[in-house]
Parts: C-alpha cells; sequence; structure tokens
C-alpha cells in the first residue's frame, strides 16, 4: 500500500486568451470584499461566501464573466470539488479543492462545501479581501491522527489497496497495517474505521 492520493489538477479550455483578457478588465475593478463575519473560535473576522459573490458579481459578469460554478464529486474514494469559471466565449477555467469532513454527516459536508466554495472562487477570480484565513477550523479533524490532508491522503491509498487487491488474504494485510497506525495513532481511528466498511464492502463474501 502506497501512502498517496490520485490528484486531479486545474485545467481549462483549450485556449484561454478572450478569458484572460475579461477577467484581467474584472480585476481592475474589484474592491477588498469586506468582512462581514467572525470566528469567535480564532476571535477573527471573515468574509463569507454570500460576501464575496456579492462583492465579485457585478465586475465579472460586466465582463462577460459568471460567478463559478460548483461540483462535488471522488477522487479516488474521497470527495473534492470542482470550481469552473466560464467566459461568454466558451472558454473554462478550472481549480479542484478537498472536501475535509471530521464527521459522515451532511451537516459536515454543508461546511465544507462552502468552505471550499469560496476558497475556489476567490482563487479562480482573483478576488481579495485581506485577511487571514481561519474560518476553516469548523471543517478541521480534532483528532491527535497529524495533518488533515495527510490523514485524508492516507485513507484514500488504503481504501483503494484493500479494494484492487488480488485475494482477501492481501486485502486483509493491508486493514491490519490501518490497524496498527490507528493504535500508534500515526492516523485517526476514524480513518481505520472507514477503511475497515471498504475491506466489509468489497469482501465480505470472501469473508464468510
Amino acid at each position: 500500500m502506497n501512502d498517496h492520493m490520485e490528484i486531479l489538477g486545474p485545467s481549462s479550455s483549450p485556449t484561454t486568451g478572450k478569458l484572460t483578457e475579461a477577467l484581467a478588465k474584472a480585476q481592475s475593478e474589484y474592491q477588498a470584499v469586506k468582512l462581514d463575519s467572525s470566528n469567535p473560535h480564532f476571535k477573527s473576522r471573515f468574509a463569507s461566501y454570500q460576501q464575496c459573490c456579492e462583492a465579485l458579481r457585478g465586475p465579472l459578469t460586466a465582463n462577460g464573466l459568471c460567478l463559478p460554478d460548483f461540483r462535488p464529486g471522488f477522487v479516488g474514494n474521497a470527495w473534492v470539488v470542482v470550481g469552473t469559471l466560464r467566459h461568454t466565449s466558451g472558454e473554462y477555467i478550472q481549480g479542484c479543492a478537498p472536501l475535509l469532513m471530521p464527521k459522515s454527516d451532511m451537516q459536515s459536508f454543508g461546511a465544507a462545501m462552502t468552505y471550499a466554495k469560496r476558497t475556489l472562487l476567490m482563487a479562480l477570480t482573483g478576488g481579495f479581501s485581506g485577511e487571514p484565513d481561519d474560518d476553516g477550523n469548523t471543517v478541521q479533524s480534532s483528532s491527535k491522527g497529524g495533518d488533515v490532508y495527510k490523514s485524508l491522503a492516507y485513507e484514500t491509498g488504503a481504501k483503494k489497496a484493500v479494494a484492487e487487491a488480488e485475494t482477501f488474504d492481501e486485502a486483509k494485510k493491508h486493514l491490519d497495517t490501518v490497524r496498527l497506525r490507528a493504535k500508534e495513532k500515526s492516523v485517526p481511528a476514524e480513518v481505520f474505521h472507514r477503511v475497515e466498511a471498504e475491506f466489509k464492502r468489497v469482501w465480505q463474501k470472501e469473508a464468510k
């Protein structure tokens, strides 16, 4: 099993000349996005997704650019969201962000989507608010398993190894490796439980 994650990188239409020209004009009209929300955990202020949209919509649409659209999906076994900035010419650019969720429920999914959409909106359009962004704590894991990105990558690789193993015994070895890592607290216990669920899903018949 390799500790890696398949990467879905940025992409674009074959040509982006018209989009680039329009985006440059829109950016010359941007004002700093006002900070309209607060994060009591970090005692800081930030610009909400709604505020970012309202501040950037005018300059973008006046120059033939739409607000980005966002579509969630899977890379391997991990949730991601792909953002696409489109121009009336048909040209587009895309970016991708992981959806990092401490719990498998819709509240965590919604919080992760909102944070990822705001991040991609600013990244794709070149918008700015000028503040250090601390609002992401609502979708961070509180476990002691280390950096959440590393845990996500490890989980993705482990699930893939289990699912693509040639034999039951090989898949079981991968699962035992994750069990050991969780016992050592190298990865969160939740990671092991999700990999175990994948093992049972793929190899349930062989286990009987």
